[in-house]
């Protein structure tokens, strides 16, 4: 059906990427010529040339019910291509209780650029929730290996049948993208509300603890470019995506994602006289502009919030004992890292 396969794919610690290897072998096993092409730090698209029949492929995590902004970018300004045909494989968070494998959540991270795409002309021939190993370390430890293991095997199964359907020319949905559409939509908001809170606040939580050797490893391999060396020290940036890969790389596990900055940011914010500005705020304003205006008032001092409160425990952690502190109460510490198995630094 296909001469030609092009896949982009974002991926922190490998789960993208890994769908994205197993549809390039298969497309190879069948004779289609396959492209695996990394989004990271993109400055401009190189679209493949349109000859014969090519099929395009957007493979990428899903954080905060939603897919990456660094993602969304890449779509959004991906050129417009009248009928050629293009997947949507999104990992999302599955997990394994017992004998039972738990999915994750899509959210909007299929319909919305799905809906772009067609607007763009784009033909979808499929949407493909693939449910890899949760990796939000940030959140929870990472699985054990049996586990880790059982789930990718179950996931490279259900990828080959993917492959063999969509590879063939056939049009393929996995039944519950359209049995979990409701639930999808109805977290919605709450991606909104990741993309314009959620993503800075656990972007401003990562400290290096005294154990960083200054290797650079999480700079060089920063998909957003996001972290820069201060003072020998590993600093983010607001463009970062919280995609895990430089915590889980770390050859020192110094990398870690702070609870207590997390619940000094959350007292400082309790604190604020925000009310009281609001209402000064909203005296100026017409009545029928006050909720929006709120909105993006709220929304500013919030994200100055998370700036200044994370960046003077930037300065505070080069102090040895308070260093000591925030890495011995960050959870992190004591969990388990996650890559996909197979997956190196060097594959980034």
């Amino acid at each position: 059906m296909y001469d030609h396969v092009t896949i982009y794919y974002f991926s922190g610690t490998g789960n993208a990427l890994t769908a994205g290897r197993w549809i390039n072998e298969n497309a190879e096993k069948k004779g289609i010529k396959a492209d695996l092409i990394s989004i990271d730090r993109f400055k401009k698209i190189n679209v493949p040339v349109a000859e014969g029949k090519r099929l395009l492929g957007f493979c990428y995590p899903t954080h905060g019910f939603g897919l990456p902004w660094i993602m969304l970018k890449f779509i959004f300004r991906f050129p417009a291509r009248e009928r050629c045909d293009v997947f949507l494989l999104n990992t999302r968070a599955g997990s394994k209780i017992f004998k039972w494998f738990a999915p994750g959540v899509s959210g909007i991270a299929q319909i919305l650029p799905a809906l772009i795409l067609l607007v763009k002309g784009f033909k979808i021939r499929s949407l493909f929730p693939l449910d890899m190993p949760s990796n939000w370390i940030s959140v929870h430890p990472g699985f054990n290996q049996a586990t880790v293991a059982a789930i990718v095997a179950r996931c490279r199964i259900m990828t080959d049948d993917f492959c063999e359907k969509v590879l063939g020319g056939r049009t393929h949905f996995r039944p519950n993208v359209f049995v979990m559409m409701p639930i999808d939509i109805a977290l919605a908001p709450i991606a909104f509300m990741y993309f314009m809170y959620g993503r800075f606040f656990f972007a401003k939580l990562y400290i290096a603890s005294t154990d960083c050797d200054t290797c650079r490893l999480c700079e060089e391999k920063c998909p957003t470019a996001s972290i820069k060396i201060v003072n020998k020290r590993p600093y983010w940036k607001f463009s970062c995506e919280s995609c895990m890969r430089c915590i889980n790389i770390c050859p020192r596990q110094a990398i870690q994602a702070s609870h207590s900055l997390a619940v000094i940011i959350a007292v400082a914010g309790s604190f604020l006289p925000l009310a009281l500005m609001l209402k000064i705020f909203n005296s100026y304003i017409p009545p029928s502009l006050q909720k929006p205006a709120d909105f993006i008032v709220n929304w500013g001092i919030s994200l100055t919030l998370f700036f200044v409160v994370s960046g003077a425990v930037f300065w505070l952690i080069r102090l040895r004992w308070i260093n000591k502190f925030f890495s011995a109460t960050s959870l992190t510490k004591y969990w388990r890292r996650y890559l996909a198995p197979g997956i190196k630094p060097r594959d980034y």
